[in-house]
């Protein structure tokens, strides 16, 4: 083969990696940019560790908290979520996706003060079987929003307020996305004149760094091999949500590339990605909830999907902290559903929980159990850092982070933590050096558990601004350290 030719496919195969910024989101963009988050499973955020364990923590479920409508609702056979929630001021909103009788996808939508209980409003808006007490949106001068899957995005710094929420939509059955724009997210006005936007089926719309970027499964990118093309996670990037790239870049795969051989030919089996994954914007890390597609067959009533657990720097670039971990797994579904998750646009932190809200793909029985569900943590325990036996000065440290000359706080969320398993928190300058004030001798350990415990030092509360990018240290300490790291926090 000639070298040119070679040349092309690696490009084909891996894409150029181009120079990555790692500045933060703006605060009026993102909130959670306010602090910076570190998860143990983010190693851009916690590049170093010596001597500790990470251990994933699968969500509890629940059973459905938005089911069917009453008969003659447009939700009155299905209630697919595969759409998102949002808090706008005091109130949590849902758009999903509602299946009626006569086999129609609207997008619906539905409110919660304190995101468990839901109600569905009469919004007044759409003539259904001639009544308008129904909770159905609308497009167009008051047209039903036809959609199987519906990413919604509020985005407050648009100077246009008719565009401060934003809308993507994928039709069924053409696995091509619309868009749209509306002041209220209640009434809608098509986007790019309602042609489609990006192809591929999606899950994850985040606007990041002034960007838009969403991903899905899609064919933008084929396998080089002919036949041997799967379901990858795919992301496109746009300016002003009306003209999308066409070329999308490999987000995250699962399927075997060159040099190792295709799994099979076989379309429907292997391990995927479905829809490709929904994003939280942490402000320094994005994380991602991605579709985790098992088939040993070409079937698809034989699939099974769970949910998987992504982690990004910068919206574009995924990997998995610990391969094939299921962060939310598909079995044993309490009212019986089919083992077949769809992520949602969907995570809350609220009061003392961590909640993650999906829907149910059916295919074997396709009037079996669907609605709107959620996953539960202890606020931000996906995953920890704990000791491991044997080795001496267990701890973990930060990359640099900048304090832009403003004072900060210094958090952690830990828990198994007593008299004989302690922690100590120190701040370290970028070259690993300790700044004065901040050792770990200066310390006041922290021997309770907590969400948020605050780091203290001896003659410090609070971190001077003017000290410089800082990296955080965290040791284990103690008799028996056993304690259990969660996530820690630069406010």
């Amino acid at each position: 083969m000639p070298d040119r030719r070679i040349a092309s496919l690696l490009f084909m195969f891996f894409g150029v990696l181009s120079d990555v910024s790692f500045e933060r989101s703006s605060a009026a963009e993102n909130p959670a940019a306010r602090e910076f988050v570190m998860f143990p499973f983010d190693d851009h955020a916690v590049p170093f560790n010596k001597g500790v364990l990470l251990t994933m923590i699968p969500g509890e479920k629940s059973p459905p908290i938005v089911k069917l409508g009453p008969k003659g609702a447009p939700d009155d056979r299905r209630v697919y979520f595969s759409g998102t929630i949002i808090k706008v001021g005091d109130e949590y909103r849902m758009w999903y996706s509602g299946y009626d009788r006569a086999a129609n996808r609207r997008v619906c939508y539905a409110v919660s003060k304190d995101g468990l209980k839901w109600e569905k409003p009469a919004l007044g808006l759409i003539d259904y079987n001639g009544d308008k007490e129904n909770n159905l949106v609308a497009i167009d001068g008051g047209k039903p929003i036809s959609g199987a899957l519906c990413l919604v995005l509020h985005d407050p710094e648009d100077p246009n307020p008719a565009r401060r929420f934003k809308m993507m939509r994928e039709f069924d059955p053409y696995n091509q996305c619309k868009g749209a724009f509306s002041p209220d997210g209640l009434t809608w006005t098509s986007a790019g004149g309602d042609k489609f936007l990006v192809t591929g089926e999606p899950s994850g719309l985040i606007k990041y760094k002034g960007l838009y970027y969403m991903n899905a499964h899609s064919g933008a990118i084929r396998h080089p091999v002919p036949g041997a093309h799967k379901r990858t996670m795919q992301t496109f990037v746009s300016y002003d949500f009306e003209n999308w790239t066409t070329a999308a870049h490999m987000s995250f795969r699962r399927d075997n590339i060159p040099p190792r051989p295709p799994t099979d030919f076989e379309f429907n089996r292997g391990p995927q990605v479905h829809l490709g994954a929904s994003l939280w914007d942490r402000g320094n890390v994005i994380l991602g909830f991605y579709g985790m597609y098992d088939n040993p067959t070409n079937d698809r009533r034989d699939s099974r999907c769970d949910i998987g657990l992504l982690v990004s720097p910068d919206a574009l670039h995924f990997k998995e902290p610990v391969p094939d971990f299921k962060v939310v797994p598909s079995f044993e579904e309490l009212d019986r559903a089919e083992p077949r998750l769809v992520q949602g646009q969907a995570f809350e932190n609220i009061g003392d929980k961590t909640y993650h809200y999906y829907g149910i793909w059916t295919e074997t029985n396709r009037d079996g159990p669907t609605g709107v569900r959620i996953a539960t943590w202890d606020r931000d325990r996906l995953g920890h850092f704990r000791p491991a036996q044997g080795i001496p000065e267990p701890h973990c440290i930060s990359c640099p982070i900048a304090l832009e000359n403003r004072a900060g706080r210094v958090f952690v969320n830990a828990d198994a933590l007593s008299e004989e398993s302690r922690l100590t928190v120190e701040l370290l300058d970028e070259r690993f050096r300790p700044i004065a004030g901040y050792s770990g001798d200066e310390c006041i350990p922290i021997d309770t558990k907590g969400l948020r415990t605050p780091v203290k030092w001896k003659t410090h509360d609070v971190v001077d601004g003017d000290v410089g990018p800082i990296r955080v240290r965290i040791n284990w300490i103690g008799a028996d350290p056993v304690g259990r790291l969660f996530a820690a926090y630069v406010e």
